[in-house]
């Protein structure tokens, strides 16, 4: 059953940021939260965790690398919503600097999720974003994109920064203004 106060959805939240996010959202969005996963035993496994504590999350599997997958969520929401009013992107993919995989592997699979499967996301959730019940007005986007990069990957990361910029720029027309490209040293 839709909450009548809306819909909040977090992407990659099984762990970490993103479970501490849906927790927090449950506790104080006055609407429905859904939780998502590429997994969708560890999915169930983190909203039932969550259940335990008292909270009453939604489950949703989605996988940011499938086109199918990510239409499914929003065909979804469009039914049980009529849109959506927060969207949190976290799901993506990290290689431990100590990986001794050759540097141009998992440069190729972090842009297929982080900057591809986060663009099909957006492309596909973006238009059902919705402001006080209506849906958002083409310029009032706004999209914050932040991660914690290794140094060795700071220049992948610097090029995301710019390959997102125009990606959303080409998406969102003139409604988006800005990425910052990392400058700072990471440990």
């Amino acid at each position: 059953m839709a909450s009548a106060f809306g819909v909040a959805l977090v992407t990659g939240a099984i762990k970490g940021i993103g479970f501490a996010i849906v927790q927090q959202l449950c506790r104080q969005f006055p609407g429905d939260v859904v939780l998502t996963a590429r997994d969708e035993a560890r999915g169930r496994a983190a909203a039932q965790q969550l259940q335990a504590e008292g909270l009453s999350p939604r489950f949703h599997q989605l996988d940011i690398d499938d086109l199918q997958s990510i239409r499914v969520l929003r065909d979804f929401l469009r039914k049980e919503y009529g849109g959506l009013d927060v969207l949190v992107n976290n799901a993506a993919i990290v290689f431990k600097p100590a990986d001794p995989t050759p540097l141009h592997i998992p440069a190729e699979v972090t842009m297929k999720t982080n900057f591809f499967g986060t663009r099909a996301v957006c492309t596909e959730l973006l238009p059902l974003m919705k402001a006080q019940g209506a849906p958002l007005p083409q310029d009032s986007y706004t999209l914050v994109l932040q991660s914690a990069v290794p140094s060795d990957l700071l220049v992948l990361h610097n090029c995301l920064c710019v390959s997102f910029k125009t990606s959303f720029k080409s998406l969102l027309g003139e409604a988006f203004t800005d990425c910052m490209p990392l400058t700072g040293e990471f440990p």
